[in-house]
């Protein structure tokens, strides 16, 4: 699937089933989850195109900024729960294991490490030293992005570094069932974070906000 699909789908998984209970978990759970929902396809940069792997990048990199965006600008209190549940160095020893995870995972055959359960396990541990609340919504992106590709002809290496591979190759990455997935996808996440929205805030509260 096409990592727009990826992130449509995965954010809107993750709402459904994480169902944020406050504005700040809404918003750094949807982050998390466009960022988990995608960086496994950082490794397709070893396969098919260095392009494909820098759109990934700066999808995961946008989620990143708009989650600072919306704390920079509406005081969500991000920042300071960050702090409280973690600290400078902790939060430096995460981002830096994350980053080498990455690394590693970006030289490796498409749909191989990046692909596994042994890097979900691995990247969300990560998530959860750096900023515990995020974890969950890390790993139910991930484990999306996964479950989608199952669908591919291409087989994942989900128990790497064992040769096993899985796909069930009812669709491609490119067609048809894509499109829809996106479509669906998207529609359910703007929907969905729309309602829970209204759900903690109620609409005087909401245009003050604003």
């Amino acid at each position: 699937m096409l990592g727009k699909t990826h992130m449509a789908v995965g954010v809107a998984a993750g709402l459904v089933v994480m169902h944020p209970q406050n504005i700040q978990e809404l918003i750094v759970g949807t982050g998390t989850l466009a960022v988990g929902s995608v960086i496994s396809d950082i490794d397709i940069g070893t396969s098919d195109s260095h392009k494909e792997a820098d759109k990934i990048i700066a999808l995961a990199g946008l989620a990143c900024f708009a989650v600072a965006a919306a704390e920079a600008t509406m005081h969500l209190g991000i920042y300071d729960r960050l702090m409280r549940n973690s600290s400078l160095m902790r939060i430096l020893a995460g981002v830096a294991a994350f980053l080498l995870l990455c690394a590693f995972g970006k030289e490796q055959p498409h749909r191989s490490f990046m692909h596994s359960i042994p890097a979900l396990v691995l990247l969300t541990g990560c998530v959860e030293i750096i900023f515990p609340l995020a974890a969950p919504y890390f790993a139910v992106g991930f484990v999306s992005h996964l479950a989608l590709d199952l669908c591919n002809r291409r087989d994942e290496r989900l128990l790497y570094p064992l040769k096993w591979g899985l796909s069930f190759g009812v669709c491609s990455s490119k067609g048809l069932v894509n499109r829809i997935l996106f479509s669906v996808g998207f529609a359910v996440s703007a929907i969905t974070f729309a309602v829970l929205v209204l759900q903690i805030y109620d609409i005087r509260q909401l245009l003050h906000l604003l």
